[in-house]
């Protein structure tokens, strides 16, 4: 009995390992699909998308939808001519091998030859075809893609313009008045049924359960939430902390404001989950209430995390407590509007509102919040001179930045009040949409930015665990680590510009797929059917030319501030670098504002050369003093901070510029000099090679000095000047004898040539007061020459008579009388 038993278990325990293997062992793969079949499948597929995009009443989501079809079967294209190229080459060199069929002249081939020859002519006939079709319908597939952006931008636009009844209509306040009633009651209904279904499904203990763990979520967040605050606040003990410490003080504080709700919606989302409740029909207003309160905690967390309005010391933006205060209170009233505003438009979505009742919501809300912004702009101005203490230089009204961001922000405000009131209600609550979207992006963006700034920099330190790892452990130099750590944080700044200026864009329709394409666009000159021209594309293009010309200006002043100090290069190549690639920003941002206008590369050159036959006389000096400026900064002949001498002039070489090249005088006068005439013309450079230089000092003696005194007098004032260099020695040459004088001329070298005065005056008064101690007397100046002309007397006599007497006249004239 127990041997059966054991064997029974034995057989059971087998068949259980037999079939755990089996369930473990992959399924076959199905077999490859033909690529005709594959062409045919991913054709029938488009075709059912250009249907669809017949129907000239598609939403944005189905729009969309479409794309995400659309994008795998283009994907897909590809991979087909990618794997069928291979193919067609080897048969194309097959045949090449093979070489043509032979004429009836030539003698006959082998038949294998001739059957290989059809065989891979065949194959290259078939693979060829496929190609081709892939080929078409890729280009079909881009195609498809354009039109439903182009509809999607279309449909944006529609509805963004769309005209309805401004606020400021008696006729529209009417309506509102008509269908206020049915509204409410519609949503009264809504609420009271999912109040029943609620009940329905809460039978027994589980209404007691569910009620009870809501409002113990609710209750305990109050106090966790001042708990969490509390524990993630900044430290009063720190008076003066640093910028690492005051971004991660603020990363805790919004984390701490922001977390718990989030903690809280998801501990109720779990409830409503565990018992089952319904809440399909309410789908719109809940998340709407998420989205909500996600947005009032970001609001409250971020402006406090920055703006610190109880702890001046720990604020990273150098603002006085009245500019942090009306900052916090108009972020948090801006969140509340528009978070009432769309949880109204969630319940009124779901009862399918009217629309007046839907305007007057959406223009209320926005004249609301562009209120709010007015009253907190208005006052600004006189925060001139603020008396309340504020860490670091206030923010005033004279600062040019803040000028142009108060007079956009009031163009803001006006456009929205204009919008809501002549009936274009949609645009003006897509501007406050987009005033919400674009300040957090730029909060969030701004913090993460400062943190990923500061946490290299303090790791790269030399001080830091990190690089005092990295010199033990590698090897690496100290400065190394910190021009590593400057080029990680200018290629993190730049991977967060184009993330944040993504995000801005995303509200517009610009999908992450649009960007390969784009960029594809603008390198290859890619342009389907003509240049269309609107102004909407001009505006878009200066947008690009401006965004593209201003980051390239703030990595000019990233490597003049930040990577290029932290190297040995000198100056001159310094600003090489850096005037180089301002050029090369601006032929980028050129062409990529020309060819998002649709002008590619072949157009850009026929218009060139339709220009240069009528302005190539008239440009020829300003592109040669172009090329010629691009030479200088190449070759460096001449380099910023250099002692040049041009014709008469003669300074110091402060900016070489596209044109021309702007040297200092000593004079402290700006001297413009043409590129082409440093090029082409002689210029003196006094420190090209190195900084030292020569002076010479003449001087003349009278013939009772001793020759070897006044040179031993000379060499020792001149080796005894600190400045004066000891290899090459000073040197004393006796120039020449005269009748009056005995000419000597001491020479002298220095390490820089721009202490040369400074120099020559010393020598000049300690040799005056060496000389006078050794009785050495300067010579005198020679007399002027005098010439005698003879017979000169006589001529000065007549005309000395010649001259008139005006005594002499008075009496002759009284005599007359």
């Amino acid at each position: 009995m127990i041997r059966t038993f054991v064997r029974w278990l034995c057989i059971a325990l087998l068949l259980s390992i037999s079939i755990a293997v089996h369930a473990q062992e992959p399924e076959a793969k199905p077999p490859p699909e033909p690529i005709p079949q594959r062409i045919d499948r991913l054709n029938t597929a488009l075709q059912a998308i250009d249907t669809a995009l017949q129907n000239g009443e598609l939403t944005d989501a189905t729009l969309a939808d479409l794309r995400k079809q659309t994008e795998p079967i283009s994907a897909e294209l590809q991979n087909v001519i990618e794997h069928l190229g291979p193919a067609l080459a080897s048969a194309k060199t097959r045949l090449d091998q093979l070489g043509p069929k032979p004429d009836d002249k030539a003698p006959p081939e082998s038949p294998a030859v001739t059957a290989e020859r059809f065989t891979q002519q065949d194959t290259y006939n078939q693979t060829d075809e496929l190609i081709k079709r892939a080929k078409l319908l890729a280009v079909q597939a881009d195609q498809t893609i354009n039109r439903i952006a182009t509809r999607r931008h279309l449909l944006f636009t529609r509805l963004l313009f769309q005209s309805t009844t401004g606020i400021a209509s008696p006729s529209l306040w009417l309506k509102v008045i008509k269908e206020l009633p049915r509204d409410f009651s519609n949503v009264r209904d809504v609420f009271a049924d999912w109040t029943f279904g609620l009940n329905m499904h809460l039978e027994g203990w589980r209404m007691p359960a569910f009620w009870g763990l809501v409002a113990l979520i609710l209750i305990l967040s109050w106090p966790l939430g001042r708990l969490s605050r509390a524990v993630l606040s900044r430290s009063p003990q720190i008076a003066n902390p640093t910028r690492y410490q005051k971004i991660r003080a603020a990363w805790r504080v919004a984390m701490g404001f922001v977390g718990l709700p989030l903690a809280a919606m998801f501990a109720i989302a779990v409830v409503f989950e565990t018992f089952e409740l319904p809440n399909d029909r309410l789908q719109p207003f809940i998340y709407a209430l998420g989205i909500s309160v996600i947005r009032i905690a970001l609001a409250a967390g971020i402006t406090r995390g920055l703006f610190a309005p109880t702890h001046p010391n720990w604020r990273l933006p150098q603002v006085s407590d009245a500019t942090a205060w009306r900052i916090l209170r108009l972020a948090l009233w801006v969140a509340i509007t528009v978070s009432l505003t769309r949880l109204f438009e969630s319940l009124y979505d779901i009862v399918s509102a009217s629309l007046p009742v839907s305007v007057a919501l959406r223009g209320v809300g926005a004249l609301i919040v562009a209120i709010l912004i007015g009253f907190s702009l208005r006052g600004v101005i006189t925060e001139e001179n603020p008396s309340d203490e504020c860490l670091g230089p206030p923010v005033t009204m004279g600062n040019r930045w803040v000028r142009i961001l108060r007079i956009f922000a009031w163009a803001v405000v006006l456009a929205i009040v204009v919008s809501v009131f002549i009936g274009y209600v949609a645009l003006g609550a897509f501007i406050v949409d987009q005033i919400v979207w674009v300040s957090g992006v730029v909060a969030l963006f701004y913090m993460l930015n400062v943190l990923i700034e500061e946490f290299i920099a303090a790791s790269m330190h030399p001080d830091a665990r990190v690089s005092q790892a990295l010199a033990v452990n590698i090897g690496i130099e100290h400065q190394s680590i910190s021009l590593f750590g400057v080029l990680l944080s200018g290629i993190a700044h730049v991977v967060l510009f184009i993330l944040a200026v993504l995000l801005i864009l995303a509200p517009w329709g610009l999908q992450s797929t649009d960007v390969p394409s784009g960029l594809k666009a603008v390198f290859f000159g890619l342009q389907v059917g003509g240049i269309t021209l609107s102004l909407s594309g001009v505006a878009a293009a200066l947008i690009i030319f401006a965004v593209c010309y201003g980051a390239t200006h703030v990595t000019q002043r990233w490597l003049d501030t930040r990577l290029l100090p932290q190297t040995h290069l000198d100056i001159g190549l310094r600003n090489s670098i850096r005037t180089s690639l301002g050029y090369l920003g601006f032929i980028v941002a050129l062409l990529l504002a020309l060819s998002y206008l649709g002008l590619n590369f072949e157009r850009l050159a026929i218009v060139a050369g339709a220009l240069s036959v009528g302005i190539g006389f008239g440009l020829q000096t300003i592109v040669n003093n172009f090329l010629s400026g691009l030479i200088l900064l190449w070759e460096r002949a001449i380099r910023v901070g250099d002692w040049i001498v041009v014709g008469d002039e003669q300074g110091l070489v402060r900016r070489i510029n596209v044109r021309a090249t702007e040297i200092e005088t000593f004079d402290r006068a700006l001297v413009i000099v043409p590129n082409a005439n440093l090029v082409s013309g002689v210029v003196k450079n006094w420190v090209r090679t190195d900084r030292g230089g020569r002076l010479s000092i003449p001087l003349g003696l009278g013939h009772t000095a001793e020759p070897e005194k006044v040179r031993d007098i000379l060499i020792a004032a001149a080796k005894a000047h600190r400045l004066v260099v000891a290899d090459p020695p000073p040197q004393v040459f006796f120039t020449s004898i005269t009748l009056t004088a005995l000419n000597f001329e001491l020479f002298a070298y220095v390490e820089d040539v721009s202490t040369i005065g400074g120099v020559k005056s010393d020598l000049y008064f300690d040799i005056i007061k060496r000389f006078a101690a050794a009785g050495i007397e300067i010579a005198p100046a020679a007399a002027p020459p005098v010439v005698t002309i003879a017979g000169l007397e006589k001529l000065g006599a007549l005309l000395k008579t010649d001259e008139p007497d005006p005594a002499r006249e008075r009496a002759e004239r009284k005599d007359a009388l």
